[in-house]
């Protein structure tokens, strides 16, 4: 019985040798691969339970525009969050039982204006340590919330957090260009194109806590500095880009254009873009907001705004907004491309500025009529008249010569077949026939710039090939990128694709189109005195909308003609005024854009005689001058003058001090004695009336004028008045200044196909 208690005993010792044997060989197989086999492994989980890892955002590199001005820069902001978890613990500890999830929603909802209830849900969620109350909250408001931590001891309850956003010191200005981001990056213009450099390289900052999460020193720590994004340098110049968008902004207004209005600034050699822009535009800083038109029609709809169609419109108009119409929006470019066609024409020795055509007012081409804008018919003269006279049937004449074959060739050469390249999204591609399919109505009617589409950037892109001397170069909006400290990273340089046509020809085309404006024979609504200007209005049709009667006016100038510089146009997309055409809804605003460029350029004007004596003179304040000294300063402006009363100091003066006149019919009455101008006249109406008809009424009512407007007004039959600043009927004294805006309204260049 005892020998087999002690055997029974030495076998449950063996078992548990046995058990403890295998249970110390599988620990220290454990333990050796835990700590020889896979180290490396258990080493970076142990790490990873007392590390933590806070990102370090990268600063986005500015946008300048070329002189360094900065259109798009980074301003800080601060996300103001809560920790619901907290708050409830806070609020389980509290020995008097204060809500504290009360008195954040309630504090935070007044200082941020956000819904009480919506804080307060976010406070009763279970383990939660993050929650966001609001986003880009400015530094005035943060300065309120931080007192309201400390005030109310919740510095482990509500936090603030530092963020970058990016801002527009120039609010709408070029924003089709510079683009907006969204929270993945550039979303629109430059900010998309350039986005990977824009961006940068987050850092990282890595520290050990140990058990009560408080830091503790550890050879893990890590610090990765962010590495901030390029800065882009824009060809853009501020400057100009303001005056393009407010002659744009005009134009729209004044054309009541349907559907936009579009225009480019550019450098015909480098290819640099100066301007670029479209009206109506955004707000770069609220990109989601819709401008006043917009607006209005989203109202006028009459949609339910929680309804499904409604916000279908509202993003179609805000699409429209944000749509650079200068890149992605293709229209029949009309008769400024007839620029082209004589090119190709010349160059090919296919005509000569001297050949002799005869136009009857239309021309049949295999069955189909083509009417020309002048119905009558312009008659038989040489080919350098009927082209600044926006001859059709000459041109299509030209390109006949020139044959299909050819024709298209230069089509192709001048980049219509193909994008710009340019550096900003969304480029089109152009709408044409193939060349298979290339016939003789084809050719004819493409010779005046209908039947197929392009883009406003091909378009000028194509004129500044002409304008440059016959190469065809690459349009960018980025002159470079710069580091942080300033220093060039990359250059974008200027890149010719190819000589199209030669110098001489193009020399002579520029030739011929500036005489056309200075003499009245072409487009003289894009005279500017003192400077040489070619220019080449178009009007074209649009035919793929219901409106059969929908135009699309444009006008392309290039300056200085005989030393090309810039090339400016502008389309107005459907004007919705009687006269529809580009030499008045878009011709004179190019003339005027010109008249600030060119001089802001550095470009010196050199007058003429005629034009020196048109030039405005502002009147000075004579008031207490000896009638010899005032007498004197009036002729010294090349003024005339009149002196009533017999004392021998001017009391009084009219037009008053600041007041422009033109030596040609400018007068300045000066008053002495006790004299005064007390006599009035009653404005006569001059609108609708040729403008020197105009100028001897308002003389021989004596009244002085001033004119804006078409300068070169008594070339041809003369231009029109278009408006009076002061209305008829209205008294005003004698020899005050009445401003009158002319234009010529006889310039025309539509065409019809029947």
């Amino acid at each position: 019985m005892a020998h087999n208690k002690l055997q029974s005993t030495n076998v449950r010792a063996l078992i548990w040798f046995a058990v403890m044997g295998v249970v110390s060989i599988c620990l220290v197989t454990t333990l050796f691969a835990m700590q020889i086999i896979d180290y490396e492994k258990y080493q970076s989980r142990v790490i990873d339970n007392i590390q933590q890892e806070s990102e370090i955002p990268a600063e986005r590199g500015m946008i300048y525009d070329r002189n360094m001005i900065p259109l798009a820069t980074n301003t800080t902001t601060y996300r103001v969050f809560i920790s619901p978890s907290d708050i409830q613990n806070a609020e389980r500890n509290d020995k008097d039982g204060i809500k504290y999830s009360q008195i954040v929603s309630k504090n935070l909802s007044e200082i941020l204006e956000v819904d009480y209830n919506e804080i307060y849900a976010k406070t009763q969620k279970i383990n939660r340590k993050d929650e966001t109350i609001k986003r880009n909250v400015d530094a005035d408001t943060a300065d309120l919330i931080r007192q309201f931590i400390a005030d109310n001891k919740l510095t482990s309850c509500v936090y603030l957090e530092a963020t970058t956003m990016r801002y527009y010191p120039y609010s709408s200005l070029a924003a089709s260009i510079i683009g907006v981001t969204g929270t993945d990056g550039g979303l629109l213009g430059i900010e998309l194109q350039y986005n990977e450099y824009l961006t940068g390289t987050p850092g990282r900052y890595i520290t050990t806590k140990n058990a009560q999460s408080e830091s503790m020193p550890s050879e893990y720590d890590l610090y990765i500095e962010a590495k901030d994004g390029l800065s882009v340098v824009t060809t853009i110049d501020a400057t100009i880009q303001t005056m393009l968008e407010e002659q744009l902004e005009k134009t729209y207004y004044d054309s009541k254009a349907a559907n936009k209005t579009t225009g480019i600034v550019m450098n015909p050699t480098t290819g640099e873009i100066y301007a670029m822009g479209t009206y109506p535009s955004f707000d770069l800083n609220n990109p989601y907001d819709l401008d006043e038109d917009s607006l209005a029609v989203l109202q006028a709809s009459g949609l339910d705004e929680n309804s499904d169609e409604y916000n279908e419109l509202y993003w179609e108009l805000l699409y429209g907004l944000w749509n650079n119409k200068a890149v992605s929006y293709l229209y029949e470019p009309g008769s400024t491309f007839k620029i082209m066609t004589t090119a190709a024409a010349l160059e090919e020795n296919a005509v000569e500025f001297s050949t002799v055509f005869t136009c009857t007012g239309r021309l049949k081409v295999s069955g189909t009529t083509i009417k020309c804008h002048l119905t009558s018919g312009h008659g038989t003269a040489t080919f350098d008249k009927l082209l600044q006279k926006s001859c059709n049937p000459t041109i299509m004449n030209v390109a006949a010569r020139l044959g299909a074959s050819k024709f298209y060739s230069y089509f192709e050469s001048f980049g219509y077949t193909s994008k710009t390249g340019i550096d900003l999204p969304g480029e089109a591609s152009g709408l044409y026939v193939a060349l298979s399919g290339f016939n003789s109505v084809e050719l004819a009617c493409y010779s005046f710039g209908q039947t197929f589409k392009t883009t406003l950037l091909q378009q000028v892109t194509a004129i500044s090939t002409v304008a440059n001397g016959g190469r065809l170069v690459k349009p960018r909006v980025v002159n470079s990128l710069i580091d942080s400290d300033g220093n060039t990273v990359v250059s974008y340089n200027t890149e010719y694709k190819k000589q199209v046509v030669s110098a001489d020809v193009c020399k002579s085309i520029m030739s011929v189109l500036e005489k056309g404006v200075s003499n009245g024979n072409g487009v003289k609504n894009a005279y500017v005195a003192g400077y040489k200007v070619a220019a080449k209005t178009g009007t074209s049709e649009k035919r793929d909308v219901p409106d059969k009667k929908a135009r699309i006016g444009s006008c392309v100038a290039v300056a200085p003609a005989d030393d090309p510089q810039v090339v400016a146009i502008i389309i107005v997309d459907e004007p919705q005024t009687s006269n529809r055409y580009g030499s008045t809804v878009a011709a004179p605003y190019v003339a005027a854009l010109l008249e600030q460029v060119l001089p802001y350029l550095g470009i010196e004007r050199q007058y003429t005689e005629e034009e020196m004596s048109r030039i405005a003179k502002k009147v000075g304040n004579y008031r207490g001058y000896s009638v010899e000294k005032a007498v004197s300063a009036v002729e010294k402006l090349g003024l005339g003058y009149e002196i009533v009363g017999d004392g021998k100091t001017v009391t009084s003066q009219v037009p008053a001090a600041g007041e422009t006149l033109t030596n040609i019919n400018g007068k300045v009455i000066l008053y002495t004695g006790g004299a005064t101008g007390d006599k009035m006249v009653k404005v006569p109406d001059i609108t609708g009336m040729n403008v020197t008809t105009a100028i001897r009424l308002l003389q021989s009512k004596n009244l002085n004028v001033l004119i804006e407007g078409a300068q070169n007004y008594n070339q041809g039959s003369g231009a029109t008045v278009i408006s009076q600043s002061v209305e008829k009927d209205i008294q005003v004294h004698e020899w005050e200044v009445i401003t009158i805006v002319c234009r010529y309204l006889d310039d025309s260049d539509e065409t019809v196909v029947e």
